[in-house]
């Protein structure tokens, strides 16, 4: 462990406390010549399914080959092991990057429902939401009118009207109308 330690630092010796745990962990997960089996698959009788395992080939790590050491082995599962903790870090800060984005986009959007209410002969747009169940909605209209309010409901629909006067019977919900 101590030979793959010191590889693993590059050079920079100040860095064997945080590379220690990942070179225990590297050689626990290594199979022995002893017994065929890595300590990890005889304490827990399957083999450690790593994060990179799933997301990127184990060959993208350079300087693998047939017959390496068992300090060279455990010194390349080492770089495995950080450049895991590495990408968790990026991860992490893409997703706080991408919360406040999605939060921004949430309150540019909410404004119009946080409207108090409509005012009688405003001019409105209708979501057509009939046409989210449909196969061909592509080339359908995703906005029908324009309308123009009527009046509140006790419920907090809106009644609406064409623009010639004819009146809807059916209330729309405020979460379905935009400001024309």
């Amino acid at each position: 462990i101590r030979e793959s330690l010191i590889r693993s630092c590059e050079g920079r010796l100040s860095r064997w406390p945080d590379l220690l745990p990942l070179a225990i962990f590297a050689d626990r997960i290594t199979i022995r010549r002893q017994t065929g089996f890595s300590p990890f698959y005889i304490l827990h009788g399957l083999h450690p399914l790593l994060s990179f395992d799933l997301t990127e080939a184990s060959f993208l790590v350079d300087g693998w080959s047939d017959h390496m050491t068992d300090e060279d082995l455990i010194t390349l599962r080492i770089k495995q092991i950080e450049s895991q903790h590495q990408d968790v870090q990026l991860a992490a800060e893409t997703l706080r990057v991408n919360r406040f984005k999605t939060k921004a986009q949430f309150e540019s959007h909410a404004k119009r429902l946080l409207t108090d209410h409509y005012e009688k002969d405003q001019l409105v747009l209708v979501k057509n939401s009939w046409i989210a169940h449909d196969l061909g909605r592509k080339s359908k209209p995703r906005w029908l009118g324009p309308y123009a309010i009527v009046r509140r409901t006790k419920g907090g629909s809106y009644i609406i009207r064409e623009l010639n006067g004819n009146v809807s019977r059916q209330g729309i919900a405020a979460t379905r109308l935009m400001p024309y």
